[in-house]
C-alpha cells in the first residue's frame, strides 16, 4: 500500500496538470482519483462526528481500506486536531500529508505519534508523508 501512496513525482505531474487548483486542493484530487482507480469507495471533506459531537472534517476518506488522509501545511499545533479527530475514527490507516518546509515539522508529527500514549491506536497504522521532502518519514 506504501507504494500506491509515495509515487511522489506522479503526484507532482498531476498537480501541475490542475494548474487552477492550489496544492493542497491537487493533493486531495490525485488522491481521491487514486483511490477511484483502485475501485475503492472515496470521500471527501467528511465530517467525523461521534456521540452528537461534531469533531470537524477530515480531508478524504478511502472507505473500503478505511483510510483517512489529512493535510496540514501550517503549525505544529494545527496538526493535534487532525490527530484527535483521527483517534475519534480509529482507521486501518491514517496518512499525515505535511510540508517539510512549514512549521508542521513531518518528524516532529511522527515522534508524536509514537510517543503520545493516547494515539496508541494509531501506532503502526500511520504513514507521514513529507509532500515536499518526498520521502516517507513514518
Amino acid at each position: 500500500m506504501i507504494e500506491l501512496l509515495t509515487n511522489f513525482k506522479e503526484l507532482k505531474e498531476d498537480a501541475k496538470k490542475h494548474g487552477s487548483l492550489s496544492f493542497r486542493e491537487a493533493i486531495v484530487k490525485y488522491y481521491k482519483q487514486l483511490g477511484e482507480k483502485q475501485g475503492f469507495t472515496v470521500v471527501e471533506n467528511s465530517s467525523v462526528i461521534k456521540n452528537a459531537v461534531n469533531y470537524g472534517k477530515v480531508d478524504l476518506v478511502w472507505i473500503e481500506p478505511n483510510t483517512v488522509f489529512c493535510i496540514e501545511f501550517g503549525l505544529l499545533d494545527d496538526i493535534y486536531k487532525h490527530l484527535f479527530k483521527l483517534m475519534q475514527l480509529r482507521p486501518s490507516m491514517a496518512v499525515l500529508i505535511l510540508s517539510g518546509n512549514s512549521k508542521c515539522s513531518p518528524e516532529k508529527v511522527g515522534e508524536i505519534v509514537d510517543k503520545t500514549p493516547e494515539l496508541s491506536d494509531l501506532k503502526g497504522k500511520t504513514i507521514v508523508l513529507d509532500i515536499t521532502g518526498e520521502r516517507v518519514i513514518k
